[in-house]
């Protein structure tokens, strides 16, 4: 079983929770490639996926929503799990994208593709890797900077889609 584990960037703090997710399925003795969205050809050599994206002004990156629409039925075919990362502030981690899992207009898409699990990592936002305009946002927005990845929680979760992919069809 080949399990593709996709996302979609702002800083890369979300490649790097897609490379840990990656690691923990190939220490479990899983195939797995970890690639950004827009460098997925096609889904046919992949049983599993996991979709992530970073959430910048409450919405996933453009390219990883496309992702989401344009492979919704081969996505419903096979099982998935998805993330999404961004908040930085610990005592509000959901509040990015208004107590939801997903930006309100891909949730419509998730029910039907019927994720086996959907969750919100904490994010990095690293100042020296924004623009000039980025930094004016954040420093308007008040946003916290620094990184609040959860390693441990990471590994956790990708454990758990490990478990359920080494059990027998």
């Amino acid at each position: 079983m080949k399990t593709l584990v996709a996302y979609a960037t702002w800083s890369g703090a979300t490649e790097g929770i897609a490379e840990k997710i990656g690691a923990v399925l190939r220490q479990a003795g899983l195939e797995a490639d970890v690639l950004p969205v827009d460098r997925v050809p096609t889904l046919t050599p992949y049983s599993a996926v996991v979709l992530g994206s970073a959430v910048h002004l409450g919405q996933w990156r453009k390219e990883a929503a496309s992702f989401l629409k344009v492979n919704e039925q081969a996505l419903a075919e096979r099982p998935v799990w998805i993330f999404s990362s961004g908040p930085t502030d610990p005592a509000r981690p959901d509040a990015f994208i208004d107590n939801k899992l997903l930006p309100g207009g891909l949730l419509p898409i998730a029910e039907r593709i019927h994720p086996r699990d959907m969750i919100i990592f904490m994010g990095a936002v690293d100042v020296n890797r924004l623009n000039m305009i980025e930094k004016l946002m954040i420093k308007a927005a008040k946003a916290p900077v620094g990184d609040s990845r959860d390693w441990d929680a990471i590994t956790r979760w990708a454990t758990s889609i490990a478990d359920v992919l080494k059990q027998p069809a």
